[in-house]
């Protein structure tokens, strides 16, 4: 009973890390300086990380001793998955009009300042994202409730609160949440499917590894080579 307690307060870790990155960080001038940015960031969210591996430690290895039976087969279907993934957001991006997913530049925008090794390093908080972002929205939002009704109420919202998380990656503009939204979704119905943490996170860490740390890592060997 405690330890369920305890797990309902890791609700609070991303609404903290959000308000730390988005409105406590620039009231100093960090976002202005792109390495202490980055490390200032990558040191939050790797706390976070830190802090919701330990409050569900016991609860990842049961569910690991379940999930990697036919490890082999359970990786290639997720495989699939990731690429159905990449096919709804783009389903989804071309039903909505362009003029709504455009996003305006941000000044203070410095990614393009980072080179290859930072740029690498920048790619870490994708690369941990999904066991935060799993274990509240699939797990507490979604896996903690038995009802069927409630559950399929909470598929919905999760997957909006999950969309809506992104929001900064597209300078405020809530259009550009909304395919977040459908994959947040996508994401809890493969949690249910599986019925295992597991399952959602493996979809979810392909798919950012896929969209960061694969490119990030891809251009720092090929600056390594002068290339």
């Amino acid at each position: 009973m405690e330890q369920s307690k305890k797990q309902w307060w890791a609700l609070l870790i991303i609404p903290i890390e959000l308000l730390i990155g988005d409105y406590i960080f620039p009231l100093f001038s960090i976002t202005n300086k792109p390495i202490p940015a980055l490390i200032l960031t990558t040191l939050l969210f790797g706390t976070g990380f830190a802090v919701m591996i330990y409050i569900f430690k016991d609860f990842l290895k049961a569910q690991w001793r379940l999930y990697r039976h036919k490890l082999f087969w359970k990786l290639l279907i997720s495989i699939f998955l990731v690429a159905g993934a990449f096919l709804l957001l783009h389903l989804v991006r071309e039903l909505i009009p362009a003029h709504l997913l455009t996003v305006k530049s941000d000044s203070s925008d410095t990614g393009a300042q980072l080179s290859a090794g930072w740029a690498l390093l920048a790619a870490v908080i994708p690369f941990i994202a999904p066991f935060a972002e799993e274990l509240t929205f699939r797990y507490l939002l979604l896996g903690k409730f038995t009802s069927r009704a409630v559950r399929g109420v909470m598929l919905i919202v999760q997957g909006i609160l999950f969309g809506l998380i992104h929001i900064s990656n597209f300078n405020g503009n809530i259009y550009g949440t909304i395919p977040y939204m459908v994959i947040g979704i996508y994401f809890g119905v493969i949690y249910l499917v599986f019925n295992n943490i597991w399952g959602s996170i493996m979809v979810h860490w392909m798919f950012n590894s896929m969209n960061s740390i694969f490119p990030a890592l891809l251009l720092f060997i090929l600056s390594f080579f002068g290339v």
